[in-house]
């Protein structure tokens, strides 16, 4: 009782570090910029926030197994190409079919989820470690991906489409909702499922939930499909807001979604994560690259800044933990 005490109490202070980081940013991006506190500059991070979250959630739960989704961005753009290339080829420019759109998006969705629970399949029953399983993928998706649209941008969608990636309900922008939805969604699967329990149980002592009767291998595969869930998601926002798709789309973010749920202090070699330091750690990100945008800062240094965070983040958490 005395451990399951410290470690609930580690992650209250977490969260609370984060809490106070968060705030501090803030006022200090308020004193450097004084158009940072203005309806606008939350709206515009509402909008850009999302995407990452969402990515960080699907990157979310196969670190909590001491796993890894590489192929995570990859399968975003590859299941957005999908898309675009149905609604550009179903639905003639200047039209509009929201139940066909709806039909599309679930399409997009599935695409993700088969692939992902593919890389869990391969590193389950074949035992290849997920950092190369997901890397690999990832590199052949991407090609994949090049060869079908030649290098080419698909751009072009219905209204309705557009309105998921860059609507707004009254004053909130639409693309917040579907995250603030879905971090709850992935609360209450790690909260209240047996895939949730299993999954810490795994990511924690791997042997111990096998000879307590988990099958492993086939939670590894609902894990990665759990994974490919909210890529699929991701895909529909990350298009919807550029208005586009190509096979090599945001790059940048799979470095930022494992910084973030690093920050978060979820355990890359497992056990160890919850949402609620996930949210916070996006938001903490985002307003410090919003910031860094008002002070014009070269995006090349703010990629530099990125790698600095996860190097500090991890040796932080070395350290904790020894």
């Amino acid at each position: 009782m005395n451990k399951v005490g410290s470690i609930l109490k580690n992650r209250v202070n977490d969260n609370l570090i984060l809490a106070v980081i968060l705030i501090i940013t803030i006022v200090v991006m308020a004193i450097i910029n004084d158009r940072f506190l203005t309806v606008g500059s939350f709206q515009s991070i509402a909008f850009q926030l999302p995407e990452m979250g969402l990515l960080t959630l699907a990157m979310m739960v196969p670190m909590i197994t001491g796993g890894i989704n590489l192929a995570s961005i990859p399968t975003a753009n590859f299941s957005g190409i999908i898309m675009a290339t149905w609604m550009t080829t179903l639905i003639p420019p200047g039209y509009d079919n929201p139940g066909l759109v709806i039909m599309i998006m679930i399409g997009g969705i599935l695409i993700s989820v088969v692939v992902s629970a593919i890389n869990g399949a391969i590193i389950a029953w074949f035992n290849v470690p997920a950092i190369l399983a997901t890397l690999s993928t990832g590199i052949f998706i991407t090609g994949a991906a090049l060869a079908m649209t030649r290098g080419a941008v698909i751009s072009g969608f219905p209204p309705s489409f557009q309105f998921i990636g860059n609507g707004r309900l009254g004053a909130i922008p639409f693309p917040i909702i579907v995250f603030a939805v879905s971090a709850v969604l992935m609360f209450i699967i790690l909260r209240y499922t047996t895939l949730g329990v299993q999954s810490y149980m795994y990511g924690s002592n791997s042997t111990a939930s096998e000879f307590s009767g988990v099958r492993t291998k086939l939670m590894l595969v609902k894990t990665y499909a759990l994974s490919g869930l909210f890529v699929g998601i991701a895909a529909i926002v990350l298009t919807s807001r550029f208005n586009s798709a190509a096979a090599e789309y945001a790059g940048s973010y799979l470095l930022l979604s494992v910084l973030i749920a690093v920050l978060a202090g979820i355990n890359p070699n497992g056990g160890t994560g919850r949402v609620s330091g996930l949210v916070l750690s996006v938001l903490l990100l985002q307003v410090v690259t919003s910031g860094l945008n008002f002070m014009r800062a070269s995006p090349f240094l703010t990629t530099a800044l990125y790698g600095i965070l996860l190097l500090l983040a991890m040796a932080l958490r070395s350290k904790r933990t020894n």
